[in-house]
This record gives C-alpha cells, structure tokens and sequence, in this order.
C-alpha cells in the first residue's frame, strides 16, 4: 500500500460516522455544491472500494461528495435528506445517484406530469403506477403515502396531492445505479466492475469531448417522415456546430439505411470513439425495435411480405387454440392467396427461418450481453427502455457490461414520439454535467442511469462555468440576458428558459422578439413553448406564424398548440398547415388527430375559401375534398359523444370512455360541458370526479380562466369530498400555468 492510499484510508477513517446499520462519509473537499451517493447497505459492503474510488473521481473534478449507506426503511426517509442537504447555506446539493436496491416510488394520480402515459389506474397497481425518481429531485411536489407492495418490496405507493405543485421541475438533478438481476454476473460485481470502468474512462480521457455522434431511427418513428428526420439533423447542425467541421464524425442512420439495419447500429455502439448514440425507436423493457418487414415495389419483396405476414398470424392464432383448418380459410379468402402460402406456418424449416428472421430485426437484451457498448452517454427515446425495475432491462444492459458507457437516458414507462428529445442537448459541448442538462426534461419518466456527473470536456465558445451558472446564478437576470448574446443555439434557450422561471418581467416581449429574429431552430421551439404557458396575444401572434416554420417539429406542435387554444383566431392557420404542408406527414398526422376537435363552422368555412381562392393551384385537389367531406361528416356527429354523457342509458363504462377521450384532445368547445357535468349532483359522484380531471387537461384552452371558475365554484360548494379534492387539484394544474 503506498503512502497516498494510506493517507486517504486515514482521512476517511476520520470522516467516517459508523454504527452498526448506517455510514455517512462527509465531502473530503469544499465546493460550491455538493452531490451524494445514497446506497444499501449490502451494496456498499460489497462494492465499497469501487464506490469509494468513484467518489473520489466526482470530486477530483470539482464535487464535494456525500457517501450515504443506510438499510433504507422508506422513500420519505431518503427525500427528507436529501432536502436537509439542499437546503444547507455552504455547499448545497446539486444532485444524487442512487446505487443498488434503493426504494422506488410509484407514483399514481400524476398522469398529467408524463408525456403519454394514460393507464386506467384501476388495473393492477404496478404497471398503472408510475416508477419515477421526481418524487426524490422536486421538492416542490407533494406526496401522500399509500402502502408498499406486498410482492416487490422496494415498491413503495404514492399519490400525487391537491395542494402540490403540479408540474415537473426538478430541485436538484438525479440518477439510477441498479445492476441487472439477471445479468452476466451476481450484481454485486457488476456494481464493482461499473464504478471501476467510470474510473477508469472519467482518469484515462478526462479531456473528451464530443467529435463522434451518432443519430439512429427505427420504423414507425414520426410515421418515418423523411420531413421530420431531416429537420432534426438540420438542429442538430446548430447545437454542435463544431461537429460538423473537418475532423468530427456524424452519422445518421435511418431504419431502410440497409435492411435489417442492426448490424449497423449494433457496429455503433463497439465503436469505441462514440461519444453520443441517440436512438429514435419503439421500444420494451428488453427490446429496441428497430425494423417492420422490408419496404419495396418489386413483386417479390411485396409476396415474401404477405407469406410472412400468414406465417405469423396463422402460427399465432393456432397457437391461442383456434381451429388450424378454419383459420387457414379465413385467410385464403381474406386475402385472396394459395393454400400453399398459409401451410407454410407449420413448416419445420419456415418455422426456423421465421424465427433467425425476427430475431434479426431488433436489439434484444441477450444480443447486448454478448458485446461491449462503447458510447459513452446513449439517448433511449422510446417506451420501457428504461425500465429499472424489471429484471431485464436495456439500460442495464448497456450500462452493466464491458465498454466504455458511462450513461444513458431512458423512459420507465410509455413515452410521447411528439416531444422536443433534443432538447438543450448542444449544452453538453460546453461541459455540462449530464444530470444538469436532464434536469431540464420535465416529465416523470424520463430518467438517468448511471453517472449523472459525468461531463464532456468543453469544446465550445462558452466562457464561464456553466454547472455553476445554472446552480448559482438562477436568479441574475441580468446574467442571463447577456447570454443571450452568445452564438450558441442552447445557451440562448436555456436563458429564456431561466429569465421564465425567474419572472423576468418583459419575458413575454423577449420570447416575441427572440422567436422572429432566430436563426436558431431551438431557440424558436424554447419561445413557442413558453409563450403557450403564457397564453396571451404574443402566443397567438407567434403561433400564427410558427405553422409555417422551417424547423418540422415546431409546425408540429404548432398544430396540437391551436386544437388545444381553441381559438377562432387560429382557424386560419391551422388551414394554412392543411394547404401548405401536405409533405409533412407528421404535421398531417396531427391535423387529422385534432379536425374533429376544432370549431367544425369555421374550419369548413376557411377551408372552402381558400380552396376557391387556390383552385388554379396544383394540389392535390381530391385531398383537400375529403378535407372538406370530413368536416362535413363530423359536424353531423360533433356532439354524440358529449350527449351520451347526459343520456341516462349510456353504460358507465362508455360514459367513463366518452369523457376521458378528452385528456388526450381536450376540445375546448366541449369545456362548458364537462363543466356542467361535474356540476351536475344527479350525475355518477365516481363519473363527476373523472370530468373534474379530465378538465385539468384543458392547460393551454383560452378558455383556461373560464374553467377554472367553474371548477372553483365545484370545489367550494361540492359536499363530496372526492369531487371537491379533484376539482381543486385540476385548478392549480390550471393555474400552475399562469405563473
């Protein structure tokens, strides 16, 4: 043992509080802010030397460090210190990883705080709850325990309360470190063999930073729009503008790139100079899908196709005891093929063949073991990918294996393909911690995992520290203004992110401003998506305008924007997007989402206007005829669904369906009536609480004061409590927005 080991054995000898269940080692340095480790006791008996290195690597690069291993009793226990922490004058708290079996909370009743996930909580609690750490790194929500699973003992229940704050925006930054249970290898050597490998890469190549990025899609992302995929490139071109100079390597790989397209990605993630490899796909716990059958023309490709559609729908349904001769039948006159074709589902060989075929499709959790993933942070925008608590999971097996990655980004549960992914990413150039930038992504089910202090080195015109300026200086407002002069796309959108929360007075001016002169695709997404939140005549103006932005996904969300404002003042726009964007497929995907739900008068009004003013035009005029025949179809069914409500035959469960379809398309011109029925005493209690929810949907309606009103008054004078609680949290969900 040399004499600097002993040395640093001695100082946590004195550092060191021990009792029989619980350690707590201080921070060996003084800094600005702290970050702290919380793990279980077993973990940290197992994996104490690893642990120990990596915290003395955290704090090497400038972060006092915390080392707490308890035999945690509860989720509450951990959050209370976590906030004692934060809530110190000298060092507080910047951020946590929690390592190995810490409890995890399941969250209920806060749907509204993910980006899609929308299951009947009545089903079984575990997969209708919500895995999610923001109940550890926002302190401003509030949270009432329920019970802990009998099955999963680290599951632990909670609901989301009336009085908390209602949106996502986390306190201090957070990260998962939970080995595999079924990995290669017992999971506490794979804890050990990980902190040794961010050792060794955060010591070896400290000074890294990012010159090789990798961007991939896997079909039926944004309905394959070409439109959208290449928008994205285009942003990214101004995040990392210096990737895109001699010497860097960026490469985008699209789903018909070659097919199956694993092998390409798989060749991506062994490379060892990949720094980012940002993966747009569908996704399960233990499966990236990446590739549907082969796209083509030729007849051959077209025929193959079909034989393998009948293989599979013929073996399955065989499979689930229907009868083999009737089910070949109904195939052969659905259709119209051979017999030959259908008796291939029980051909030995075929059955073989099909089964290499489907495997060669998509990355599984058993093709990862065998390699060694390289990138050093990888981006999973996908559902489950990021399920922890299973198992098996993709991030494990990314991160609990041999390689070079450090840490990845993930979703625990389903996750919106409409949401900005790139978000502040460009910030990573500048040397930002990795937890400091997901910090920033506001939804309950996006997490870390891995080593949330990680940080490329700099490599961009940015001055000043930027962990600090983000920890430190959130309320300098003239700070922040200043960097809004810097030529960095990022930088300028994360300070009007900062100047916004910070009530900077003239915000809404600067976001106006900002969004027409920008050259910057991301700095017009930040001023769109602020000024939704403040729903005044700057939004509209802007929103006018954005549908016919040259960045796709800002004329994306630029429509769900106008179905959820209901504003006649935007009728205009919206058809302009019909018109004028017929390339788009995304655009026109949402369109055809929200028509039923827009002012159907004046949607068929506008939209024959401008056709007889455009009638010399070439488009595609049978298009815009069935735009105009929908319209006309929906005006004569437009209020079934909210007059079943009301009909007294209507079984509770389609009066359940008919008002919950709102949470997803919350139509304003249907507001009064939601209203009226939550108000409405001779109606279901149970069926009254849900329209109370679902109008808590209605965030970005001008009608937003209106409603709140109305759900005021419910609140105050409703003598069912549930009703009442309800009601008043689907208010200050309302009114979080106002702020």
């Amino acid at each position: 043992m040399n004499t600097k080991t002993t040395l640093l054995l001695i100082i946590l000898l004195f550092t060191t509080k021990l009792s029989s269940a619980q350690i707590t080692i201080e921070p060996g340095v003084k800094t600005p802010t702290s970050f702290a480790i919380i793990i279980d006791e077993t973990s940290f008996e197992k994996a104490k030397d690893a642990v120990l290195a990596y915290r003395s690597v955290v704090e090497s690069d400038g972060l006092g460090t915390y080392v707490f291993s308890r035999n945690w009793e509860s989720p509450a226990e951990i959050r209370e210190l976590l906030e004692k922490l934060y809530k110190q004058q000298k060092s507080p708290l910047e951020g946590v990883v929690f390592v190995g079996d810490i409890p995890i909370p399941m969250l209920r009743d806060a749907q509204h705080l993910t980006s899609a996930f929308k299951m009947d909580q009545r089903r079984d609690w575990q997969r209708s709850s919500v895995p999610s750490d923001r109940y550890y790194d926002d302190f401003g929500l509030k949270f009432d325990f329920i019970r802990q699973d009998s099955i999963k003992p680290l599951y632990y229940y909670y609901t989301l309360r009336a009085d908390s704050k209602q949106k996502v925006s986390p306190t201090i930054y957070s990260a998962r470190i939970k080995p595999l249970e079924k990995g290669k290898e017992d999971k506490y050597i794979q804890l050990q063999k990980y902190f040794l490998k961010v050792v060794a890469e955060r010591t070896k190549n400290k000074s890294n930073f990012i010159d090789n990025f990798t961007m991939a899609r896997g079909h039926g992302y944004n309905s394959e729009s070409k439109v959208s995929w290449s928008g994205e490139q285009i942003a990214l071109s101004q995040q990392f503008p210096e990737l895109f100079t001699a010497g860097n390597s960026v490469k985008f790989y699209d789903f018909e790139t070659r097919y199956p397209i694993k092998n390409s990605i798989l060749n991506e993630v062994l490379r060892p100079e990949t720094d980012i490899l940002l993966l747009h796909h569908h996704g399960a716990n233990d499966t990236q899908y990446l590739n549907g059958y082969k796209s083509g023309s030729d007849v051959n490709t077209a025929k193959e196709n079909i034989k393998l559609y009948l293989r599979s729908k013929i073996r399955s349904a065989v499979e689930r005891g229907k009868d083999k001769e009737e089910t070949i039948r109904y195939y052969m006159e659905y259709l119209d093929v051979p017999r030959s074709w259908c008796e291939e589902a029980f051909d030995l060989k075929k059955i073989e063949e099909d089964s290499l075929y489907n495997l060669s499709l998509d990355i599984h959790f058993s093709d990862l073991l065998k390699l060694k993933p390289n990138p050093r942070l990888v981006i999973f925008d996908a559902c489950f990918n990021g399920s922890f608590y299973e198992d098996e999971n993709i991030v494990g097996a990314y991160l609990f294996n041999d390689g070079k990655t450090i840490v990845t980004q993930a979703n625990t549960v389903n996750a919106l393909q409409d949401k900005w992914p790139n978000q502040y990413l460009g910030l990573l150039n500048t040397g930002l911690r990795i937890g400091q930038w997901n910090k920033h992504m506001s939804y309950l089910e996006v997490h870390l995992f891995g080593d949330p202090t990680y940080r490329f080195a700099n490599r961009s015109a940015v001055d000043f520290d930027i962990n600090l300026a983000l920890t430190q200086r959130l309320k300098d407002t003239k700070f922040w203004l200043k960097a809004l002069n810097y030529p960095n796309a990022d930088l300028q959108a994360v300070a009007l992110r900062v100047l916004f929360d910070a009530n900077y007075k003239n915000i809404s001016d600067l976001l106006k401003t900002q969004y027409f002169k920008s050259t910057y695709m991301t700095v017009r997404m930040q001023c769109l998506r602020l000024l939704a939140q403040l729903d005044n005549d700057d939004f509209i103006s802007v929103l006018r305008s954005s549908v016919d932005d040259s960045y796709e996904l800002i004329r994306r969300i630029s429509i769900e924007y106008i179905e959820r404002n209901g504003s006649e003042a935007l009728i205009p726009a919206y058809v302009n997007s019909i018109f004028n964007d017929e390339s788009s497929e995304r655009v026109q995907f949402k369109i055809r989402e929200s028509l039923k739900h827009m002012d159907l008068n004046l949607l068929e009004k506008e939209l024959k206007a401008r056709y007889e003013l455009r009638k010399d035009y070439l488009y595609d005029h049978d298009r815009i005829q069935n735009f105009i025949q929908l319209v006309a179809r929906y005006k004569e069914t437009e209020r079934d669904d909210v007059e079943a409500i009301f009909n007294k035959e209507t079984k509770p469960g389609a009066v359940r369906l008919n008002i919950v379809q709102f949470r997803n398309h919350p139509a304003t011109k249907f507001a009064d009536d939601l209203l009226r029925f939550a108000a409405d005493k001779s109606k279901d209690p149970g069926m009254r609480v849900i329209a109370a929810e679902t109008l808590g949907w209605y965030k970005f309606s001008h009608k937003r004061s209106e409603i709140i009103k109305g759900l005021q008054q419910i609140a105050e004078t409703s003598e069912n409590k549930e009703l009442a609680y309800e009601a008043l949290k689907s208010v200050n969900r309302l009114k979080e927005m106002e702020q």
